[in-house]
């Protein structure tokens, strides 16, 4: 079986082109590399350089052969990349879950840096409601969730408070309410709102947040804002990083004397240290919550 060690210095001074500047990016010494691509030519039956000139030059064997030398390098790398990884408990399987009253858009680069940093993770993602998402955490079968603070749980899980989201009042740009100079309650109470349908009808969130007769109840923070573009109504989007979605008119009703804001939780298994990945995400959600 052919060394990687081998065709790395084949690689080396294909690139370079010399042994001794091979050499020098390898951190070997010259007689090092042109000894290995000796024995690799040994090996293979075939030569790989023609030595005839001042600079060694690839034959056509060794163009040839090139391209699948670099992909079993790069294969060789990431296995044992993996397997370090997985030696340091970091997991094979990640499960992240967020409200789905939140734009996922704004956590989809964290996933990106996870996905860059651990490529042999598999990284599972969910957009689920309050309760299924401490159903899930409760079962095992999810890692690390963001979701709303929810009082009186805390003993089926271990929580973080991470910071308060942004909510705003909003409509579509075509909507009634959009053309309005000043928004009063009665205004909004003549106009069907848009409501999560998560929210349980007994808590005092939901009760604080109906003002309308007429309500549309959707899942999902992607369905909620079409719904609203779309004309149906108005309705109260919570925001992560303070950005809402361009086609919708943010209101200012009477009603909204300070800022409205929903205080967000990270939560994970009862009794279970953080292992690096979840030290990761919360480490950069707290950062994305609080800036």
């Amino acid at each position: 079986m052919i060394k990687p060690d081998l065709l790395k210095c084949f690689i080396a001074a294909a690139d370079t082109g010399s042994f001794s500047a091979a050499g020098r990016l390898l951190g070997k010494h010259l007689a090092t590399v042109s000894g290995n691509v000796a024995r690799l030519e040994d090996e293979l039956g075939v030569q790989l350089f023609n030595r005839e000139g001042k600079y060694p030059q690839l034959t056509e064997a060794g163009l040839n052969l090139y391209d699948g030398a670099k992909v079993v390098v790069d294969s060789v790398e990431r296995f044992t990349r993996n397997a370090v990884h997985l030696s340091e408990g970091v997991p094979a399987r990640f499960t992240f879950a967020v409200h789905e009253d939140i734009d996922f858009q704004v956590f989809a680069p964290l996933v990106k840096q996870a996905q860059q940093r651990w490529p042999h993770m598999r990284i599972q993602i969910s957009q689920q409601s309050a309760s299924a998402i401490f159903n899930a955490v409760r079962e095992h079968e999810v890692d690390l969730a963001f979701t709303p603070s929810l009082e009186g749980n805390s003993q089926f899980y271990e929580f973080q408070a991470i910071g308060h989201c942004d909510v705003h009042v909003v409509c579509g740009k075509q909507h009634p309410l959009a053309r309005k100079q000043s928004v009063s309650n009665d205004d909004l109470m003549s106009h069907t709102q848009v409501l999560s349908a998560d929210m349980n009808q007994q808590d005092a969130l939901y009760k604080s947040s109906v003002m309308s007769p007429s309500l549309c109840c959707v899942n999902g923070h992607t369905n909620l804002v079409q719904l609203v573009k779309a004309g149906v109504g108005w309705a109260m989007v919570s925001s992560v990083n303070q950005e809402v979605d361009s086609n919708l008119k943010i209101l200012s009703p009477d009603f909204v004397q300070t800022s409205l804001t929903v205080q967000y939780d990270l939560i994970w298994q009862k009794n279970q240290p953080l292992n690096e990945v979840q030290q990761f995400f919360q480490s950069n959600i707290k950062r994305l919550i609080n800036n």
